[in-house]
């Protein structure tokens, strides 16, 4: 099946001081970089689109070459008003669609595992956490059910809720791919992840 990788980057980053947590650097490279360039890769055989939900001046758009950018509406609308943005010019071929969060630099290594748990009756895969919470912007959905159960009004719609109207598999996944920049802490972390 045809999968899109969408990529949202469109927080408010209230924990980094009004700072875009997806523009730092980590080992030299935006954030936001490491996180669409490991969600690619996965899917990458078969990957017909790969969709950034970003301010069109963010510093990894002129390195992200061959990426479609879209803002939510309105801008800041939240994470539904996001993915309503990336699913309407994912091109018709795309069945299922990766999510990943543009602070999350190493979600990409979830990737196979979802993929492999989007079995028949299912409208995707979600990754679960070591601490047992669903991370519904580490996942890989169906699109055509995604798009059935986004509101006409997605803005200021609850990710949670819409993740719950669908019937999704839940796979644990490590504490490293499910890492995301919530803090300047959690940059340090990355930072000694990717130190050999």
């Amino acid at each position: 099946m045809r999968t899109a990788v969408v990529v949202l980057a469109g927080g408010e980053s209230r924990r980094w001081a009004g700072r875009d947590k997806t523009a730092v650097l980590l080992a030299g490279v935006p954030v936001l970089e490491h996180a669409v360039r490991g969600l690619m890769g996965p899917a990458s055989a078969d990957t017909t689109d790969v969709v950034v939900v970003a301010p069109p001046e963010h510093p990894a758009h002129a390195r992200l070459a061959g990426v479609r950018w879209v803002r939510e509406e309105p801008p800041g609308g939240g994470p539904v008003a996001g993915l309503a943005a990336a699913v309407g010019v994912l091109v018709p071929a795309v069945a299922l669609v990766a999510v990943g969060a543009g602070d999350a630099p190493f979600a990409g290594e979830a990737v196979p595992l979802l993929l492999d748990a989007v079995s028949d009756g299912l409208d995707g895969a979600i990754g679960v956490d070591a601490d047992g919470r669903d991370q519904p912007l580490l996942a890989v959905y169906r699109v055509a059910a995604l798009r059935a159960a986004l509101p006409a009004s997605p803005a200021g719609t609850s990710l949670r809720d819409l993740v719950g109207r669908l019937h999704l598999a839940r796979v644990p996944v490590s504490a490293r791919a499910a890492l995301d920049l919530d803090t300047p802490d959690d940059l340090a972390t990355a930072e000694r992840l990717l130190s050999p």
